[in-house]
């Protein structure tokens, strides 16, 4: 039987056609907006048997209880984007253009109980994120925020040569237990530095003190993440004449964070946290890593 398929706008694919099953769509974040296909169906929506990121699970398929929870995340990201800066919210409308609803991963450990969460993107799939359900507004817009500075850079890096370092693993990272190549950890970079200042400017606006004393406490602890492993990246002898530009600046968005610091206390704990993960990271990997002030 012949299937016609029209393309509407506001809509997208559609049919009449018994044979046709419609994607889902979440509604636009803004008002003018276009939806936002949320593809659960497309058995090509990820690499099927493929390489994918250790800490992402599988697709899944929604039923009408998780599409809800989708659905009540996502009424409220809009407003948490925008707590973070208008520019984010622009953002998101401009870059994202499909969500791919993974399972709820286990979470990590041997004595964990209930699930964690993922999300990721895809290199050859500009505007598509994945990303496991997600439980609030707030982590919904801070994943957006994450996953849409790895979705830029990765174009970025398609257009201009940034650097010629190889893939060797080697460089501390706080936010991971392995080593990495140079690439992944301009990438960890360029992505923690955009939610240290997502959750400054959530820290600035807050109304609520618990809300605020939250924000405060996620950007202090992606701020030192990013000051631990900013001397790997800067040292770099394989930075091109662009790429020594964009690190550059990414070094100056860091230092005017300084302008609006933290609590001591938020501060002070997470330095402590990155010290202790650089301490283990060094055991593990037998490989002495500089200290930032150092």
């Amino acid at each position: 039987m012949d299937v016609v398929v029209r393309l509407e706008d506001g809509i997208g694919a559609w049919s009449g056609a018994p044979a046709w099953t419609p994607a889902h769509a979440l509604p636009g974040l803004l008002s003018e907006s276009p939806p936002v296909p949320l593809d659960d169906l497309d058995p090509y929506r990820t690499v099927h048997g493929g390489p994918r990121h250790h800490e992402l699970s599988g697709p899944t398929v929604l039923d009408e209880a998780g599409r809800k929870r989708w659905l009540e995340a996502w009424s409220g990201t809009a407003e948490m984007l925008r707590l973070g800066g208008e520019h984010r919210v622009a953002e998101a409308v401009a870059l994202l253009r499909c969500l791919i609803p993974l399972a709820d991963p286990p979470r990590p450990g041997p004595d964990a109980r209930g699930t964690g969460s993922c999300s990721g993107t895809r290199r050859e799939a500009f505007g598509a994120l994945l990303s496991s359900t997600p439980p609030t507004p707030a982590t919904f817009a801070a994943t957006i925020v994450h996953e849409l500075q790895h979705t830029k850079l990765s174009v970025l890096s398609d257009m201009l040569v940034l650097h010629h370092a190889g893939p060797r693993e080697r460089h501390f990272a706080p936010w991971r237990p392995d080593p990495r190549p140079y690439e992944g950890l301009l990438q960890g970079v360029y992505a923690h530095l955009a939610l240290a200042d997502f959750f400054q400017r959530c820290a600035l606006r807050a109304e609520r003190p618990a809300h605020r004393e939250t924000a405060w406490s996620q950007h202090a602890r992606y701020r030192a993440q990013v000051a631990a492993a900013l001397p790997g990246l800067v040292g770099s002898s394989d930075l091109t004449e662009r790429g020594r530009r964009f690190v550059d600046q990414i070094v100056a968005t860091h230092e005017r964070m300084a302008e609006f610091p933290a609590p001591r206390g938020h501060t002070a704990r997470a330095q402590a946290q990155v010290t202790a993960a650089r301490d283990l990271w060094t055991r593990r990997h037998g490989v002495a890593v500089r200290h930032p002030d150092e």
